[in-house]
């Protein structure tokens, strides 16, 4: 069940301004998280062994935050 017009017309304003600001953080820490494992992909093994990743690991992490974007 979608929303209506009808339900839309009594959302109060303030629910509506929560519900974008709620998107737009989303998508915001979708992206964030997206640049951070592109930069760790970026790394060479050894710095990854350095901080107790796996390169494995962090690709298949990046692969899923790019199937997430779609």
């Amino acid at each position: 069940m979608g929303i209506t017009t009808e339900k839309l017309a009594f959302t109060g304003r303030k629910d509506m301004v929560s519900l974008i600001k709620s998107g737009f953080s989303s998508y915001r820490r979708w992206r964030q998280r997206e640049r951070d494992l592109r930069h760790l992909s970026e790394l060479p093994d050894y710095l990854l062994d350095d901080i107790g990743l796996d390169r494995h690991i962090v690709e298949a992490e990046l692969r899923k935050a790019l199937a997430d974007g779609k």
